[in-house]
């Protein structure tokens, strides 16, 4: 019963976010919507961000479990845009407020996941080949924080339109680029 409230309260946050901005809601908001007291809000939810962060902190879990094999650089930051597209307005409310930091950490996270997953594909494709685990996480670092810049521009600048066939081109003209540098990792 626990969880099913939790979720409930947790939907009603989702559905009021859809329609306003996250200083337009408050927990009284929540309650009268989701049809349960103060108290068991507070059961549940320490505050109004701890709520966002956990709806925030799920959504980013599901993204990164459904993430299966990333194959290119496009596919990370595709897993990264869909995050964002896929509640827009939600994801506008929340990175225009108070609480952008909790969204920024998860698109991190997502971005991280993203790239590690690509870094690792190309590594099993490189059959053998010896990379140093230095080499690897600063590999890796570099395009979490690229894909991480990229997305949070993109955010800044109210997701406007063009930017995913911005980072089509990009990323078909730096084809081959990590694959390289694995490779010169090896060399150096």
């Amino acid at each position: 019963m626990a969880s099913f409230t939790r979720k409930a309260i947790m939907d009603s946050c989702l559905r009021l976010l859809e329609e306003r901005p996250v200083d337009k809601i408050t927990v009284k908001d929540i309650v009268e919507d989701c049809g349960i007291n103060r108290n068991t809000f507070y059961y549940h939810f320490e505050d109004l961000p701890s709520l966002i962060y956990a709806i925030v902190m799920e959504d980013a879990e599901r993204t990164i479990q459904e993430s299966f094999v990333i194959n290119s650089l496009w596919e990370c930051f595709e897993s990264v845009i869909n995050f964002a597209l896929k509640r827009r307005r939600v994801a506008m409310h929340i990175y225009n407020s108070s609480n952008r930091a909790i969204y920024e950490q998860q698109l991190f996270m997502i971005c991280e996941h993203a790239v590690t997953q690509y870094v690792e594909k190309l590594l099993g494709d490189l059959d053998g080949l010896q990379v140093q685990d230095n080499d690897k996480r600063i590999i890796i670092k570099a395009y979490t924080c690229e894909c991480y810049g990229q997305i949070v521009n993109w955010l800044s600048s109210g997701m406007k339109e063009g930017f995913r066939q911005d980072m089509i081109r990009l990323c078909r003209l730096r084809e081959g680029e990590v694959r390289e540098l694995l490779v010169r990792s090896t060399r150096i």
